[in-house]
């Protein structure tokens, strides 16, 4: 259903845009990142004039909480009654280095970098016992695992089939490169993974090189913009470690408005749909806890997120732009046993020169 809405969105600002068109064909510099409301968490929102560059950092936030079946929360012991582990609260945090620069004044380049820091709580039944290698070992209540490291590559092409002086329309076009690890291991005294690949969720990459298409609609007038989004994430093949994470679908439509200089706000609404994976990794066992399982990969995710933004004009601070965004899940619909997904924090630098 959202995503026939957000396609009648999109529909209906191309409409708007064959109404208002005006003769302006070409664009300077000026339409470009001067009053920029794109929100933090937004990625490709326009292309760049010839020879324009912009480099960015973001740091995102994703915190995760008591495990749901579908959309139902689940207790503890029922979590015990398939798994013997509980997680009951998972992060992950991700710093972004990107750079982008106009090739021509349609087309421009994008290249992001990543490191992730991934965190997970387990839990056990108190004297609970566990039986590895033929030998009984008592097991302490609380764990913790994390990983931390680079993760994929992303290489993007962007187009500006319509562009001018309010109004792009850009398709891009692009590549996911598996630099991420996959190979995470815990450590030799883990009660569930020692010295073996840890879960899937723990891993830092996807293995896969992935195709990632995509189309964007922005127009920016006076005060207002608006803009509606569509990106796709293709998995081409399985991993060396034979699984593959599902194909995802990511829409976004957002509304802004400049207050006062470069002071503006941002209301957006997110979605995010993720097949089930394929394969397994043979050497993780699939009930010590819920993300060691595929079938507990998948679902759809609907996000309200909310904004903040200040773009520089002037003095040795011009052209600079500061951003943060905060959003909760509106509506979300998991396949299998996943934890709630409970708050996203993304803040954001950029600057084009």
């Amino acid at each position: 259903m959202f995503f026939k809405q957000l396609c009648l969105v999109f529909v209906l600002c191309i409409s708007h845009w064959l109404v208002a068109q005006e003769d302006t064909t070409t664009c300077d510099a000026s339409c470009h990142c001067i009053r920029n409301l794109t929100p933090a968490g937004v990625m490709i929102s326009h292309v760049h004039p010839k020879n324009e560059w912009m480099v960015s950092y973001r740091y995102m936030h994703m915190g995760m909480g008591t495990p749901i079946q579908g959309n139902t929360a689940l207790s503890e012991l029922a979590i015990y009654n398939s798994y013997l582990a509980y997680t009951p609260a998972m992060q992950m945090d991700m710093h972004m280095l990107m750079g982008m620069v106009g090739i021509t004044n349609r087309l421009t380049a994008m290249v992001m970098i990543n490191y992730l820091s991934s965190s997970m709580d387990m839990h056990m039944l108190s004297g609970h016992s566990h039986t590895m290698n033929g030998m009984t070992m008592s097991s302490p209540s609380t764990m913790n695992m994390n990983t931390q490291g680079l993760g994929d590559t992303k290489l993007q092409l962007l187009y500006g089939i319509i562009k001018n002086e309010h109004t792009q329309l850009v398709f891009n076009l692009g590549a996911s490169i598996p630099m991420g690890s996959i190979q995470q291991k815990g450590t030799s005294d883990d009660m569930f993974y020692p010295s073996t690949r840890l879960p899937y969720m723990m891993q830092l990459g996807s293995g896969s090189f992935d195709f990632q298409p995509g189309i964007t609609f922005v127009h920016q007038a006076d005060k207002l913009a608006y803009s509606v989004q569509a990106q796709g994430n293709l998995r081409l093949h399985n991993n060396s470690v034979a699984y593959r994470y599902g194909n995802e679908w990511n829409a976004n439509a957002w509304i802004g408005y400049n207050w006062w200089k470069g002071f503006g706000s941002t209301i957006r609404l997110e979605g995010n749909w993720l097949s089930t994976m394929q394969g397994a990794d043979k050497s993780v066992y699939s009930f010590n806890e819920i993300s060691a399982n595929t079938s507990n990969y998948g679902g759809t995710r609907v996000l309200g997120q909310l904004g903040l933004s200040y773009q520089f004009e002037e003095g040795f601070v011009a052209n600079h732009r500061l951003a943060i965004e905060t959003g909760l899940p509106i509506y979300q619909q998991v396949r299998g046993i996943q934890n709630k997904l409970n708050q996203t924090w993304i803040a954001s630098w950029s600057y084009s020169f």
